[in-house]
């Protein structure tokens, strides 16, 4: 079962003409001392322009040391899953089936590279699913995209890794995380916890988390991080116990957000 779940105005004042009757050396000497004055703001407007320009263009553009800075990361807010997606405004882009199908084993050979780096090396990571087509779940009922699973730990049976990389199939209905988790409570498991985090403009982060027992009576654990991206795309990246397998799982949740959170990671 899937778990799927944003000029400056200017103003002069206009002084009237000296009177006709006036003393043409008091004249000379206010036309002077104007001069001098208007020489005095310009010149001193114009070192503000100056700083303020490199105040602006230096920390945007090179460290001290030369290096480019990079780009801040989208700014992260814990929330309560109110805010709706897809964002309003934003025109999901349905991907052709010839686009999944030749980016659904690119996506597998990334999450492949990024896991080994991410897992103990001695887990023997193994491929076992990888398709791509249209999918029903709870919320969206429904989406197109591209599934990728592989199993960890001894003999490869431990524990498994999913990601899925989706679009809400059209017509797109916009939703509240929260809702998703009320409806992951009642379909999943009355355990299942949920955190929620707006990311930048548009996009929501959601993580969930439950214990299981499966039919042997044995414990298990999942972690589903979903990355609700401001494009209309999100990402689904889920780790949890093999069947008949109780145990700590190798990836935290703050690891997993950042799995599901790569950029590389789209259809």
């Amino acid at each position: 079962m899937n778990e799927q779940i944003l000029a400056h105005e200017f103003t002069a004042a206009v002084r009237t003409e000296p009177p006709l009757g006036f003393d043409p050396d008091e004249v000379v000497t206010r036309v002077a001392r104007r001069r001098r004055n208007r020489r005095i703001v310009l010149l001193a407007a114009a070192g503000v322009v100056v700083a303020a320009l490199a105040a602006v263009a230096i920390p945007a553009t090179r460290t001290g040391a030369g290096v480019p800075v990079q780009p801040a990361a989208p700014s992260m807010v814990p929330s309560t899953g109110e805010r709706l997606w897809p964002p309003v405004g934003v025109e999901v882009a349905q991907p052709t089936e010839a686009r999944l199908s030749a980016r659904a084993p690119e996506i597998a050979d990334h999450l492949e590279a990024v896991l080994g780096k991410m897992l103990p090396a001695t887990d023997g990571l193994s491929r076992k699913l990888n398709d791509s087509g249209r999918f029903a779940g709870i919320l969206p009922a429904s989406q197109v995209g591209v599934r990728t699973m592989a199993h960890g730990g001894p003999d490869g049976g431990g524990y498994f890794v999913s990601v899925d990389v989706y679009v809400p199939a059209a017509p797109v209905t916009r939703f509240q995380p929260r809702q998703l988790c009320a409806d992951l409570k009642k379909e999943v498991s009355t355990a299942t916890t949920c955190r929620y985090a707006d990311v930048g403009t548009g996009g929501v982060r959601m993580t969930t988390e439950e214990d299981t027992v499966d039919r042997a009576n044995t414990k298990q654990h999942r972690i589903t991080v979903t990355d609700f991206r401001a494009d209309g795309s999100y990402v689904l990246a889920t780790i949890a116990n093999s069947p008949g397998v109780s145990g700590a799982l190798p990836l935290t949740a703050d690891q997993l957000a950042a799995l599901a959170s790569d950029p590389g990671l789209t259809l």
